[in-house]
């Protein structure tokens, strides 16, 4: 037997992630709840927004399209430690049920004070950054915290749900412009889904990266000015934004290139560099994990890179089959959530229950393993094998064990 490979036969039934299980009977009511709003939603906005079927049948696809583009890239952003698809599903139907309805209602009411200029520049972009904005709040409540890590977690909850709200804007915004030729319509297509489908996401990012401050650094005591920044940030970007037709196309363009593009590579860079710290953060515990024999050296090599981590699903997929890659990605999954949790365990930000996620996930670790059917060592040998290193600082609590 192999002295590095922990003893653990459990029946190989499904792939084993309890607290996903949890998590699952947590966010499956709101799910539903919220698809049968979004079909009311979505047949009164067609009864009453919309004057030219015409348009409707043109912007839906268009929209959608775009919509894919960016979510592909929010998805690509969180690789390293993947957000459960219901969570995300849950995300984009907030942005395009609750915060379009939100936002519809408060912007109609508020029209009939400010007028419609007001509304567009000052109070829409408050309106429509709370009500997105809203979900990340709501993921710091019950099961849903456990799965909120930092600023990449931010970002992609914040973007999905921007993108959800921007599906239904710009297709309400395209097929109206259709009723004023098609003319209008075009040249609406490619100032909404061209030049600027990052738009709604970048503005929501920003309070994605505060929240996600908040969340990562429990130390500092002004931690709570972050999500306020970031809402700031949010409303200061989308008014400008909103009011810069104001000044005609000039306008437009103006802050395009001098505000819009900078702010997108400014987020881009922010994205990147918290990407890089949540794979320094996996490869820094890697060597304590394997000191603790509950993985091996091997298996800790194949985690080290998104690279290394598909190309070991490729070849157990060659050689097992579909149910043992499921099986790797919940193993690949479980050693992420590990090294993220005695992360915080050093940093002393664990959460109260952190012996019991521990114990969880490592029961995950086996158990997946076991589900893979043939041993992973058998992988070939590309990537190099992790020395096991004891951890230099041992805090009290499950790092120790």
């Amino acid at each position: 037997m192999d002295p590095q490979i922990p003893v653990y036969r459990p029946q190989p039934q499904a792939h084993h992630q309890p607290w996903l299980s949890r998590q699952r009977r947590a966010t499956g009511a709101p799910i539903a709840v919220l698809v049968v709003l979004g079909i009311g939603a979505a047949i009164l906005a067609v009864l009453i927004g919309v004057s030219d079927p015409t348009g409707l049948l043109v912007a839906a696809p268009c929209s959608a399209l775009a919509m894919a583009v960016v979510l592909a890239c929010y998805l690509w952003l969180d690789r390293w430690e993947p957000e459960p698809n219901r969570l995300l599903l849950l995300a984009f139907l907030w942005g395009a049920v609750v915060a379009v309805v939100v936002s519809l209602v408060l912007e109609l009411a508020t029209n009939e004070v400010l007028g419609n200029g007001a509304v567009r520049v000052l109070a829409a972009p408050i309106i429509e950054e709370a009500a997105k904005g809203a979900f990340l709040l709501v993921m710091l409540t019950g099961s849903r915290r456990r799965e909120f890590d930092g600023v990449i977690d931010g970002l992609v909850y914040a973007g999905i749900t921007a993108a959800g709200f921007a599906f239904i804007e710009d297709i309400g915004y395209i097929a109206q412009s259709f009723g004023q030729g098609t003319d209008t319509g075009v040249a609406t297509i490619v100032m909404r889904l061209v030049l600027a489908p990052f738009a709604h996401p970048l503005f929501t990012s920003m309070t994605g990266i505060g929240v996600g401050l908040y969340v990562s650094r429990p130390q500092d005591p002004r931690r709570w000015m972050y999500p306020i920044a970031g809402y700031i940030g949010a409303v200061a970007l989308h008014a400008l934004w909103n009011g810069s037709l104001t000044f005609g196309f000039a306008g437009y363009v103006v802050v395009y290139v001098v505000v819009m593009i900078p702010a997108f590579i400014a987020a881009v860079l922010v994205a990147r560099h918290h990407r890089q710290r949540e794979r320094d953060i996996v490869n820094r515990q890697l060597p304590a994990m394997v000191y603790y024999r509950w993985i091996t050296p091997m298996e800790a090599g194949w985690l080290g890179s998104i690279a290394a981590r598909r190309a070991w699903q490729r070849s157990v997929a060659q050689r097992s089959g579909k149910t043992s890659v499921q099986a790797l990605k919940a193993f690949q999954t479980a050693a992420t959530e590990l090294a993220f949790l005695r992360d915080k365990v050093e940093r002393g930000s664990a959460p109260p229950n952190a012996y019991a996620l521990h114990a969880e996930l490592l029961e995950s670790l086996g158990y997946n393993r076991a589900l893979a059917q043939a041993p992973f060592s058998q992988n070939p040998p590309s990537v190099p094998p992790v020395a096991p290193a004891r951890p230099d600082l041992l805090r009290s609590g499950p790092a120790a064990r």
